[in-house]
């Protein structure tokens, strides 16, 4: 992440929002070039992955089963 730019921490990017557990920080990191396993363990360490308590995203897949 060094020198590679700065996060928007507010409002939304590419259609998701940018609050923590909503995807559009995860975006911004992919499309500045960050490998996925980085990401996964940056959402970890702040709780956010799927399945922890600051995880939002989408609960299509629970309504499902």
């Amino acid at each position: 992440m060094a020198g590679k730019g700065k996060l928007k921490t507010t409002g939304t990017y590419k259609g998701k929002s940018n609050k923590l557990g909503y995807g559009g920080r995860a975006a911004q990191l992919k499309d500045q070039g960050v490998p996925g396993g980085v990401i996964g363990e940056l959402a970890r360490k702040a709780q956010a992955a799927p399945g922890q308590k600051n995880y939002h995203g989408s609960r299509k897949a629970a309504k499902k089963s």
